[in-house]
């Protein structure tokens, strides 16, 4: 793989460095005010799918023990010949260089580039904004590549240059962005994300199963990302369904850009209002110092359980780890990664996108990760996807 015009390739940062210097962690399209805001949720199958009878949580520990296991790789789509793309070149929009889950996305897709034999060029946002985004678009379709990729840039914020790649004939990959059922979508050729109505779903799954049935759930919610939108409001409908003497008493929307400042105030607050509370949910566990923190500051007395999503390899699993938070359900960026040039070498052979866009998905407890290197994407998720995508590709 040929590696052009690489702004120094980081090192993993500290998260806290992470989350300031990415205030527009995976940068949603467009924005909202409050948790309770409409939205179209569709929940992606899997095993810990709803029945259609409500309040049944009837073998919901099952699937969820089944969960907990390391995921095994499923083809996404048909086979490909993935070496008669080689050479080729892709471009990649790194669109928030600072943030923990585009970092090992990022990751993905220099590693998943390099096994296809692909001219990787990687333009870094370093400054996630809107301006940086159009200018590498434009940068990117003058470089008229195979593909575009772009990583933690709302669709919403660049449509005009989706559409200047379109009408040039170059397809983009979309990664880091709202989940949807379609894996097309009119102003680019396929995406790759996170199934964030599926962990909204789990997690209500953990409760029902693990109660009390009328448990007291704090919710605090980053609007200003839609997966947070889309991660709360099927955590609601499966709350009613599961366990519907279960009750939100409280929800927090803190937008990224004052994490540092008012996160860990709003927890604690949440916390002393309710102190018969059961379960804390801070919808991404980038937010973890600063709920620790809250945690820390709330007597020492508070027994709430904390759950959240996203398993972002580093603090936030240690704190899984060490028994601070309950669980932390998520995929793994890195597989999206490789996901996201699965779909860029579609394009490129001309063939429609994946059929299955969806990464699976592992709950993780405190027993999962007993001496588990948390820093390590294989530890958590294995490197079946890695040899997986190599078999599909043709090159394994």
């Amino acid at each position: 793989m040929k590696l052009i015009s690489r702004v120094g390739y980081r090192k993993r940062v500290p998260l806290v460095t992470m989350l300031v210097a990415g205030a527009t962690l995976l940068a949603a399209c467009g924005s909202s005010s409050s948790a309770s805001s409409k939205a179209t949720t569709t929940v992606p199958s899997s095993s810990t799918s709803a029945s259609n009878s409500s309040a049944n949580t009837s073998g919901l520990s099952a699937k969820l023990k089944a969960l907990e296991a390391i995921p095994a790789f499923k083809n996404p789509g048909p086979a490909i010949s993935a070496g008669k793309l080689s050479g080729k070149t892709v471009v990649m929009i790194d669109g928030d260089p600072a943030a923990g889950p585009v970092i090992q996305a990022a990751n993905g897709v220099i590693a998943a580039a390099k096994v296809a034999g692909l001219n990787l060029k990687v333009l870094n946002g370093q400054n996630a904004s809107t301006s940086t985004y159009i200018q590498l678009l434009d940068q990117a379709i003058a470089a008229k590549p195979m593909a575009i990729i772009t990583l933690a840039v709302a669709p919403a914020l660049v449509k005009p240059q989706l559409q200047a790649a379109k009408s040039a004939g170059i397809p983009v990959v979309v990664g880091l962005q709202q989940w949807h059922a379609n894996p097309s979508r009119p102003d680019y050729f396929g995406f790759v994300t996170q199934p964030g109505s599926l962990e909204g779903l789990v997690m209500a799954e953990q409760i029902a199963v693990t109660g009390p049935k009328n448990a007291q759930i704090g919710f605090i919610t980053s609007n200003v990302i839609n997966l947070s939108l889309q991660i709360y409001n099927s955590f609601k409908s499966g709350l009613a369904k599961y366990c519907p003497g279960c009750k939100v008493v409280d929800v927090q929307n803190v937008d990224p850009s004052n994490w540092v400042s008012s996160l860990s105030s709003t927890a604690s607050s949440i916390l002393a209002a309710h102190p018969n509370l059961n379960y804390l949910i801070p919808v991404f566990d980038g937010m973890t110092p600063f709920i620790v923190s809250a945690l820390g500051s709330a007597g020492g007395g508070h027994k709430v359980k904390v759950i959240t999503t996203q398993t972002s390899i580093g603090a936030s699993l240690k704190e899984v780890q060490n028994g601070t938070f309950t669980s932390d359900v998520g995929s793994s960026a890195t597989w999206e990664g490789w996901a996201m040039i699965d779909q860029a070498l579609r394009a490129g052979l001309n063939l429609p996108p994946e059929s299955n866009t969806t990464i699976p998905v592992r709950l993780l407890n405190s027993s999962d990760l007993t001496g588990e290197n948390i820093n390590s994407d294989a530890s958590i998720f294995g490197t079946s996807y890695v040899q997986g995508f190599k078999k599909l590709w043709g090159l394994g």
